[in-house]
């Protein structure tokens, strides 16, 4: 049965695709679910992304709306039962930023994640010392809450370690040069690098710095990919992130990540590189 066993996050984006496809095959606007649930379009649209679960009565309505027969009805309500559930806590607390844990839900689910990033090394390939250098930089961090950040960036680590996770990744080359802590975590985070690009698993590229302008430029993002539902991809500032869902913009992203793949040395270019950077520290 779909969704058995799901996580309440994964369990709440199936079940917005199942109530998307019903909507559409009957015709319906989202504009007029929001009248017969008596809601917002917003919630309407929230519901379809899977950013918040449905009540069982508003379950109710929408089947009976769509003409739902029985036989398609238990799956999606299974489904439904599991997005009402609690995700167990995971003794991060409020050190993970609120527009950031809905990611991080997602990122556990996914299988393949793609990503540039322009700036510096991203979280989950990042060394302890190099995320901790990172975290205590920003002043609103408690020095406790950098230790349970850390934590969290090598439990995101572990997943691509463990081969629970493809990554392609993609680092414009001031990433690996900008000084991050002292030279010796530079070294180490250099030799990270090294080590992780060298896992089945991993595509390393580095885009270098007197490389063309291109689509991405200014534009870092992470998508995340799953075995049974559309990707997505991740967008993130300071103090707020967003999500892209809609298929032509995630072909867009594909589209300009395929050219920044053969732009960007190769593998092998780019571990010579990060292997001259660690010695030359």
């Amino acid at each position: 049965m779909p969704g058995n066993g799901a996580s309440p996050t994964a369990a709440k984006r199936r079940l917005g695709q199942a109530l998307a496809r019903l909507r559409e095959a009957t015709g319906t606007s989202q504009e007029h679910m929001a009248e017969v649930l008596e809601c917002s379009p917003a919630k309407i649209r929230r519901i379809e992304v899977g950013d918040v679960a449905v009540r069982q009565a508003e379950l109710r309505v929408l089947l009976d709306h769509y003409g739902t027969c029985c036989a398609d009805r238990e799956p999606i309500e299974h489904l439904a039962r599991e997005a009402r559930k609690r995700r167990p806590r995971t003794g991060l607390g409020a050190a993970l930023p609120g527009f950031f844990r809905r990611f991080h839900a997602l990122e556990e689910l996914a299988t393949e994640v793609l990503r540039y990033q322009a700036e510096l090394v991203p979280g989950p390939l990042q060394t302890p010392d190099y995320a901790r250098a990172l975290l205590t930089a920003h002043p609103h961090h408690r020095p406790d809450d950098v230790e349970r950040l850390v934590e969290a960036r090598m439990a995101r680590l572990d997943r691509i370690i463990d081969g629970e996770q493809c990554l392609h990744v993609v680092l414009h080359e001031a990433a690996v040069r900008a000084g991050v802590g002292t030279r010796d975590v530079m070294r180490g985070q250099h030799r990270h690098l090294r080590e992780l690009a060298a896992l089945p698993n991993v595509t390393l590229q580095v885009l270098p710095l007197d490389a063309p302008a291109h689509a991405l430029t200014g534009y870092p993002f992470v998508m995340l990919r799953f075995p049974d539902s559309d990707p997505i991809v991740y967008l993130e500032a300071l103090t707020t992130a967003a999500t892209v869902e809609d298929p032509s913009h995630i072909t867009r992203y594909e589209e300009a990540f395929e050219t920044l793949h053969r732009t960007a040395l190769s593998p092998q270019k780019a571990a010579t590189l990060l292997s001259t950077l660690e010695r030359a520290r």
